[in-house]
């Protein structure tokens, strides 16, 4: 996690405060507010920056809808804990479900 930048959505689970000592502890970094797209472009194309990753949870994918209509990669909570503990970043096995239709249908 060390040298990478987290934003988690508010629902996530475990709570925010437990996700945040578990990141920190690994090194990693949590952002504070929603990253924008050209932000997380921006660090993307820059190799001198930090990578960020976004993290949320089905609860929170109205949140998301920006990230899913230009396809970011969003993980669910899984990803962190599987990570902390195999100290390996795996970014194939815990995507969250693009649920982009069905929540735009809600709103």
């Amino acid at each position: 996690m060390k040298g990478k930048y987290f934003y988690l959505t508010p629902g996530i689970c475990p709570s925010l405060s437990t996700m945040k000592a578990i990141l920190e502890s690994a090194g990693g970094k949590l952002l504070a507010k929603q990253p924008s797209y050209r932000k997380i472009m921006e660090h993307k194309q820059n190799k001198n920056l930090p990578e960020i990753i976004l993290i949320s949870c089905d609860n929170d994918l109205h949140l998301c809808r920006e990230y899913f209509m230009k396809n970011i990669d969003v993980h669910n909570a899984e990803f962190i804990l599987t990570g902390v503990l195999t100290q390996k970043l795996d970014y194939e096995s815990y995507p969250l479900p693009e649920h982009y239709d069905s929540v735009t249908a809600r709103i």
